[in-house]
């Protein structure tokens, strides 16, 4: 699936593909693919409000373990070709997860998905754990995150769990669903929000804790409906590794932040069916490590919070966290094979900054190793 945006005077889009060429491209050699094409209008309170056409193609028949080349347009106009791979059903592969960008997104937070995709070229997607811009439905902030992207973005798929900035009086960016195509296997209301996806080996999950006003009512209908939907999508997991990401953490880093009513409703849940992994933002700080509330149990879900974007706070002292980092910004490698699962978290000049690898043993049992950085 892709999407692109274009003036009103576009009326309607053209999505061309071909195999991979190693030599000059033919567009004739193309399949065109239809766009249906969606009027919108962009901006805030603050800002000039645009009219827009969107436009989105769905591409079928495209061969597992192939590469192709792709371009959208119409008429005399059309964007550059880009190079894609469609991944085969199986195999080791890795992917990148971000903690909140939110500001200085052109000028500060690009260098950091600039350098993950410089040291991880051919991961399988790109993971963002809520608070992608600033302030809910800003068309200019939206516009320095595709920039900061550029042609990375057309090239990798992006997926995205909403953070409480994403949202405004409870209601969630109008480009959310415009821009973005997530599976739409979630409740009812959550579609694009709350959803799973399936890679080899892997099992991902996304709550929506942004939604409903931070989840703060515990008998309201997102968290209710949210509740039931995990535990059935947890139930029918035949996946070796499952990872969950959110924008609340289960486990603040921020000495004055907790999160109660996340862990009392989810995290039974998420320990009844052994999830290895939550990936989460909000605090804009560093933090890893293996917790429970259950008494008597021995902890073996490993929760992260972390931060990508320039929107820094130091480190807290809670107990909880195992690897700790205050003001710096971070991405996380993620690497997913049949037996292990490897996490690496660097600094933005490149620099290891911690991690772990989970062994799946013969008998079924999971065993964590830390892995001492020098």
């Amino acid at each position: 699936m892709v999407s692109w945006r274009t003036g009103t005077a576009v009326g309607d889009g053209i999505c061309e593909v071909q195999p991979m060429s190693d030599t000059r491209i033919s567009p004739d050699k193309s399949i065109s693919v239809k766009a249906v094409t969606r009027f919108a209008e962009l901006g805030n309170l603050n800002e000039t409000i645009i009219p827009v056409n969107v436009h989105t193609a769905v591409v079928s028949g495209l061969s597992a373990g192939s590469k192709y080349l792709y371009r959208v347009g119409s008429g005399s106009y059309w964007s550059e070709w880009f190079e894609v791979d469609i991944p085969a059903n199986n195999g080791d592969f890795s992917f990148i997860y971000f903690g909140d960008p939110q500001v200085s997104l052109k000028s500060e937070w690009s260098r950091v998905v600039r350098k993950a995709y410089q040291m991880v070229s051919d991961c399988r997607f790109m993971l963002y754990a809520g608070d992608i811009i600033n302030r809910s439905g800003s068309d200019m902030e939206w516009n320095e995150w595709f920039y900061a992207g550029s042609y990375i973005f057309s090239t990798i798929p992006q997926i995205l769990t909403p953070g409480n900035h994403d949202y405004k009086d409870q209601k969630l960016d109008i480009h959310w669903n415009l821009q973005f195509h997530q599976p739409q296997n979630g409740p009812k209301g959550l579609k694009g929000t709350c959803f799973f996806v399936d890679y080899p080996n892997l099992r991902l999950i996304s709550i929506d804790s942004a939604s409903g006003d931070e989840l703060e009512n515990e008998n309201g209908y997102e968290m209710t409906v949210q509740k039931a939907w995990l535990d059935s999508v947890l139930r029918t997991n035949t996946k070796k590794w499952t990872v969950v990401t959110t924008h609340l953490p289960f486990y603040s880093t921020k000495d004055t932040r907790d999160n109660p009513q996340i862990r009392k409703h989810f995290q039974p849940i998420l320990e009844k069916y052994k999830v290895d992994l939550v990936l989460t933002g909000h605090d804009h700080s560093y933090g890893r490590g293996r917790a429970s509330d259950t008494p008597g149990i021995t902890p073996t879900i490993n929760y992260v919070v972390s931060v990508s974007g320039p929107k820094l706070y130091p480190e807290g002292t809670k107990t909880w966290m195992e690897k700790r980092g205050g003001s710096i910004q971070l991405f996380q490698k993620i690497s997913v094979k049949s037996e292990s699962l490897l996490y690496e978290a660097y600094t933005v000049s490149g620099e290891i900054f911690d991690s772990f690898r989970i062994d799946y043993a013969k008998n079924g049992r999971k065993i964590f190793r830390n892995i001492k950085q020098d």
